[in-house]
């Protein structure tokens, strides 16, 4: 919950930035080019470890065992529209995990389990530093994620024991207070460190005009 706090609150001071960020400064040069769309991909540590903890105690509870777990990092498509120093727009990101459940009594998998999640995340960013080819920024977002998880019965007391699909929606959040960008006035990459749904560390290219 603190947490969640922290982000919203990194938002806002974001927000209170625009003002004194409008007038040119010593280490920052403004850009001609206001439009920018970004791909990216993030580690998604975040998630599949929340995702397997909690998958972890339930199966305690139950006797049941999990096995072949797999997720995906966290692929991503941005857009962000510069104002100076100050930069606004919306990250959306894509997440999947899959798994197979052996519930007690069983010897082979009984359900196969999938669960995709999808972010929107609107973004703040304010940038510390921009000169040449480097740039250098923080950034806060708070948003949601939309949750669908299914099941597929594979054995007899799987089938009956499978749930129907469903979809969930809860708070979701990304703060990355160190960021680098590199490149020209047009196309370049970068590199973000925070915490977060996306994960502690996004890597990805750059586009302006």
């Amino acid at each position: 919950m603190k947490i969640k706090f922290i982000a919203l609150f990194l938002c806002t001071f974001a927000v209170t930035n625009l003002v004194k960020g409008q007038g040119h400064s010593k280490g920052f040069e403004p850009s001609e080019n206001k439009h920018e769309f970004r791909l990216s991909v993030s580690d998604g540590f975040t998630q599949s470890t929340v995702g397997v903890l909690g998958l972890g105690l339930s199966d305690a509870i139950t006797g049941s065992k999990r096995t072949d777990e797999k997720a995906s990092v966290v692929y991503g498509l941005g857009y962000r529209y510069s104002l100076n120093r100050f930069r606004v727009g919306a990250d959306l990101g894509f997440f999947q995990m899959n798994s197979k459940l052996t519930l007690a009594g069983e010897k082979s998998p009984s359900l196969k389990e999938k669960e995709l999640t999808f972010l929107f995340l609107p973004t703040a960013e304010f940038v510390y530093f921009k000169r040449h080819l480097v740039e250098l920024y923080g950034s806060a977002s708070a948003g949601f994620d939309l949750k669908r998880h299914s099941e597929t019965g594979l054995t007899e007391l799987g089938k009956k024991t499978a749930k129907k699909t469903n979809l969930n929606a809860d708070f979701a959040y990304q703060v990355n207070p160190i960021a680098l960008r590199v490149g020209n006035e047009h196309i370049g990459g970068f590199v973000e460190a925070g915490l977060g749904h996306k994960g502690f560390l996004t890597a990805g290219v750059s586009l302006k005009f």
